[in-house]
């Protein structure tokens, strides 16, 4: 096998000595890092809490304001109105999740009505993969929304990986695989702990390999492996850098969920300078019984996994305020679809369409985005929430607001442009980017062949580039660091298609843009 379709199937694990994605992943354009100047923002750290299954948003956040008939179309498992948690006249949570509400009360979550894409697929594979990959329904795309990403920020990873510069894994999958989420163009980003008590034992103690395939191969798993060992022993030294201040925690293996994101705290509060955590959450796939009875609509399966959903945010939340960490977290839950409106005959409901996602933390922008769904007085089995959100348009919030891409680079990762969610308040969100293009000239313009650029230095490192006007880069004209004053350089344009183009003038603290014309 050769050692970049390897790279395209491993996974790093800290849980077992080497595990397979057994995913293709197609290669993409490879730049070294030197080409890459961005706003991103590496010290913000995202908590993704994957319900798996596909959670029931009817009986999470239920729209008060249709009650009437909603309990005509799934009078056997919706909860009495009366016991619905406010929180506005229109719009309410069950009754399990008091903590959530308590949260939401204080400023601290963000539900997002709606959410789904068009021409939704209600297989759980194909619906996570399109999630995870940020694909349309019918694109297939190898590489995780985050993965991609990181390709710009560590495009040399994993060679040469972990650092000085960088020595903590760049993401975390709480589990057995890799999260896809985190797939890059030549290996996944994301590094698997299932405990603190994993160790790497190397199949070559002694350092040497045959002069085969084999061995070369070999060489090569062991070197990830290492690597993955160095990962494990950054992580054990967080964890022993800080205690959980939370006391909201459930028992210790009562709600596996809240036993994760209390590592995640431990780990943050530790220095671990991971920038994407993955957890899920099991178990929501209720076709059958997610109520105990008719008469008895508070316990059962769903209004259990409700009520681990919203203690374990709650008490991390709380353990971040402690331990003076809430504001460089944010989380998302999300799911691969929704329900139905109409329940069935055996207390559950079956593939749906939207779902409501949420949106936590110090710095969200609380309140409830979208409107109640309008349930029609009579509703068929085949009925569904309509859109309101496409998913991707979260992504571009997260994107921009906690990570501080612009909107050249969103672009790209998410192949066209989608309408932004206020995710973060404006208040707290990344510092915006110059792009006025004041300082920056360029003529003639339009160009035939040669112009002149002319724009102020600070002595910083800056680079050129040049984009397509739908985004898409063209090419990496020079990066390098300008003496302090007026510069002036003479740039060849000549050789680019007839078209409209923008001309990226990137330094550390800003970016500039121009749009020329090439005849």
């Amino acid at each position: 096998m050769k050692r970049r379709k390897f790279l395209k199937y491993a996974t790093v694990s800290l849980a077992t000595p080497f595990l397979f994605q057994g995913q293709w992943i197609s290669a993409m354009e490879n730049r070294s890092a030197m080409d890459v100047l961005s706003s991103y923002n590496p010290d913000r750290k995202l908590v993704l809490i994957q319900l798996d299954g596909g959670n029931d948003g009817l009986n999470m956040l239920i729209p008060i304001s249709e009650y009437d008939n909603l309990a005509n179309a799934r009078r056997n498992i919706l909860v009495d109105k009366a016991q619905i948690l406010k929180l506005t006249e229109e719009t309410g949570l069950n009754p399990a999740m008091p903590e959530l509400s308590n949260l939401y009360k204080e400023g601290k979550v963000q539900f997002i009505q709606g959410v789904g894409y068009p021409s939704p697929n209600l297989s759980h594979f194909r619906s996570k993969d399109i999630l995870n990959s940020a694909s349309d329904s019918k694109t297939i795309i190898s590489t995780g929304w985050a993965g991609r990403m990181f390709n710009n920020q560590y495009p040399d990873y994993p060679n040469g990986f972990p650092n000085d510069k960088q020595p903590h894994p760049i993401a975390l999958t709480f589990g057995s695989t890799s999260s896809s989420v985190c797939q890059g163009d030549l290996a996944n980003y994301s590094a698997v702990l299932t405990n603190l008590s994993s160790n790497y034992t190397n199949s070559s103690p002694n350092g040497t390999y045959p002069e085969t395939p084999f061995g070369n191969e070999l060489r090569f798993v062991n070197t990830m492996m290492e690597q993955t060992e160095s990962y494990l022993s950054v992580i054990k030294e967080a964890a022993s850098k800080a205690k959980n201040l939370s006391t909201l925690y459930p028992a210790s293996g009562q709600n596996g969920l809240a036993d994760k994101l209390k590592l995640v705290a431990n780990l943050i509060a530790g220095g671990l300078q991971t920038q994407i955590y993955v957890v899920s959450l099991g178990g929501w796939d209720l076709h059958s019984s997610a109520v105990s009875s008719e008469t008895d609509k508070l316990t059962g399966a769903h209004p259990n996994l409700l009520s681990k959903l919203s203690k374990a945010i709650a008490a991390f939340e709380d353990d971040l305020r402690l331990l003076n960490k809430a504001d460089e977290v944010m989380g998302f839950v999300y799911t691969e679809f929704g329900r139905r409106i109409k329940s069935n005959d055996s207390l559950g409901t079956d593939h749906g369409t939207t779902w409501p996602a949420i949106v936590f933390g110090s710095k969200v922008n609380p309140g409830i985005i979208g409107n109640n769904p309008s349930i029609p007085a009579v509703v068929t089995k085949s009925d569904n929430l309509p859109l309101q959100y496409d998913f991707r348009s979260i992504y571009t919030g997260l994107y921009k607001q906690w990570f501080g891409l612009d909107e050249l680079e969103i672009t790209q990762h998410l192949g066209k442009s989608f309408p932004e969610i206020q995710v973060i308040a404006k208040s707290t969100g990344s510092s915006p980017i110059s792009d006025s293009g004041e300082s920056v000239k360029l003529w003639p313009n339009p160009v035939e062949d040669q112009a002149q650029l002319s724009f102020e230095a600070d002595g910083e490192l800056a680079q050129i580039q040049i984009y397509s006007i739908t985004g898409q880069l063209v090419e990496n004209h020079m990066r390098q660091r300008f003496p302090k004053g007026n510069q002036e350089i003479q740039l060849r344009l000549g050789h680019l298609s007839a078209g409209t183009y923008q001309m990226i003038l990137q330094k550390s603290t800003s970016r500039e843009t121009i749009r020329f014309v090439v005849k």
